[in-house]
């Protein structure tokens, strides 16, 4: 007797429904993206006890005639290809025609479609079987009902989530659609209850704010980089929304949402030195590319891409990322200085009246390199002689010897000191290491310190390390270690926490991250504390350093620099004004 035999319909129907339909939300992804296949201006999505008993799709899209409404539900039916050579440059969201043949062998579906020049048809199905087709009357478009989800696949329905978190999945599957079409207006109902209503104005802004609420809205840049036939768009959120999982970003390729690790990265390493450690950017990023450099036919879900060209796509989104952080981050320092005029000033030594400051504009330019190997993460000055633009703030003090206060037009600035030490310091320390020209502070005095004999070993075997970090030592026998240089002025019990710290971070793979942590952790060692009484030249001095650096409000680790307080939002407190 043979052991090989071929599956019946029936079967291999059942098979293919659990790759391409996993849950609920598969189902919802597949009649969305053919309503968008089909032009819709306008769709509504409603679904009952997490899509299981009951999802209803309706768009207003060009619909389907009698022949092909019947057509739809036969395994490698489509519309969107028609030989091998169109795989190559795919400009749909669906094409394998395997979606409405796989929702149709596990669940009952009705089926209500109209064109512009024909008749309204009616088709009702029970496990792919047509068991009922009819003509009526309707509007132009489709809609397409889904009841009992899984109801003759047992196995399957025991592996689906409470209702609330099948909920969940379509939810999210419904908040991509909104990013990722800003024309299409769009109502979306659970258990009767409208969820959320998008008008389609083609915002993404609209968008963020229909999706995520106003919080998210107001704290976004825009995005735009059009370079090597590859567009890059869209809303890039700032420090303040940062999420403790990457939950919150979006990628989409020509309009479908993508998952991709390298792309992913790419957007994360923008965010270096402005995220605060565990904490992922909020983003909504479009890609536009050419059909036929992307290949997104490399799984049943449609969701992984392949690029011909990956680092190219890369370093399109790092940059244009990397551009809009930059120019966000100067919001603050901007109205600090005044408006920038059409030559680049240079700083030159302040004047001080009755403690009014008149401060010179310095302006700053990011050193652009296209690569992605090592992203630029620092600034360097460009000097001219032109006279400077000057605008006036006033320096009210320290408050609880933490925070410095500048009063500039209608505006507060408070400034925390750390942060802000902290920041310029390690500025400072990363031109320097870029430059190979760190520069060291003799000690008055050699500072001999003792480490475990395991502290010691490794530090042995890492002195040409700590050396082009600006430090100068050698050993001094039993355990010790006489230093005579360092990068900062620290005193000896945070000299000695200082290193124990840098060799904690030193791994087997030295790499320009590993460099840029142990700088940062020198630049928050030597930084000024906070609870720490700070001198007039002190403050002075650092409010100087913070308006010539162009493109940072957080300290390395995340935290701001600098917030800012109207005087309308004073008054309001106050009750001065509604």
């Amino acid at each position: 007797m043979s052991k090989i035999h071929i599956l019946t319909a029936d079967v291999s129907n059942k098979i293919a429904a659990g790759e391409v339909v996993e849950r609920p939300a598969s189902a919802v992804k597949e009649l969305i993206e053919n309503a968008v296949d089909a032009g819709a201006t306008a769709i509504t999505i409603e679904v009952k006890n997490g899509g299981i008993s009951y999802i209803r799709v309706t768009d207003n899209g060009s619909g389907m005639d009698y022949d092909d409404a019947v057509t739809a539900f036969l395994r490698h039916a489509t519309s969107k290809i028609t030989s091998e050579s169109d795989l190559e440059s795919i400009s749909t969201l669906g094409f394998r025609g395997e979606a409405l043949a796989s929702i149709a062998a596990v669940s009952h579906i009705e089926l209500m479609t109209k064109t512009e020049n024909n008749d309204g048809v009616y088709i009702e199905l029970d496990a792919g079987e047509i068991v009922r087709n009819e003509t009526v009357g309707c509007q132009i478009g489709t809609t397409i009902v889904i009841k009992n989800l899984f109801y003759n696949t047992p196995a399957r329905m025991k592996f689906l989530k409470k209702d609330k978190t099948e909920t969940g999945y379509i939810s999210d599957i419904v908040e991509r659609l909104v990013l990722s079409n800003p024309h299409i207006s769009l109502k979306y109902i659970v258990d009767g209850k409208e969820q959320l209503f998008f008008g389609g104005d083609g915002q993404l802004k609209s968008c963020v704010y229909s999706v995520y609420g106003r919080d998210y809205a107001k704290a976004v840049s825009e995005i735009e980089r059009n370079t090597n036939n590859i567009k890059v768009s869209g809303l890039v959120g700032r420090s303040e929304v940062s999420r403790g999982n990457r939950s919150f970003q979006s990628f989409f390729v020509n309009g479908r949402y993508v998952k991709n690790r390298a792309l992913t990265y790419s957007a994360e390493a923008a965010y270096k030195n402005i995220l605060m450690t565990g904490k992922f950017p909020f983003f909504v990023i479009h890609i536009n590319i050419p059909f036929d450099l992307v290949d997104i036919n490399v799984h049943p879900t449609k969701q992984e891409v392949k690029f011909a060209d990956e680092r190219a796509v890369c370093d399109e989104v790092y940059w244009a990322i990397k551009s809009a952080l930059t120019e966000s981050a100067d919001v603050v320092r901007k109205d600090i200085i005044g408006s920038a005029t059409s030559r680049q000033p240079t700083f030159s030594v302040p004047v001080f009246e009755n403690n009014i400051k008149q401060m010179p504009i310095s302006f700053i330019k990011p050193v652009m390199q296209n690569t992605m190997a090592e992203p630029p993460a620092t600034y360097v000055s460009v000097v001219s002689v032109d006279e400077p633009t000057l605008q006036s703030y006033k320096i009210i003090g320290q408050l609880f010897d933490t925070f410095i206060i500048i009063e500039i037009e209608n505006k507060i600035v408070l400034v925390d000191q750390h942060a802000a030490h902290e920041r310029m310091l390690y500025e400072k320390l990363l031109v320097a290491k870029k430059q190979k020209q760190i520069s060291s502070q003799i000690l008055l005095s050699p500072v001999a310190l003792t480490f475990s004999p395991k502290e010691f070993s490794m530090l042995k075997g890492k002195m040409d390390l700590f050396t082009g970090l600006g430090f100068e030592m050698e050993d001094f026998g039993n355990n010790a270690i006489l230093i005579r240089q360092t990068p900062v002025e620290l005193g000896e019990d945070g000299l000695k926490s200082l290193i124990v710290e840098l060799l904690g971070k030193i791994g087997n793979n030295m790499n320009s991250n590993r460099e840029d942590e142990m700088l940062y952790t020198i630049a928050c060692k030597a930084a000024v504390k906070a609870n720490r009484k700070l001198q007039e030249r002190e403050i002075n001095a650092l409010i100087d350093d913070i308006l010539r650096t162009d493109g940072v409000n957080t300290c390395p680790h995340g935290r701001p620099l600098m917030i800012t307080i109207t005087r309308y939002e004073l008054e309001k407190m106050f009750k001065r004004v509604q």
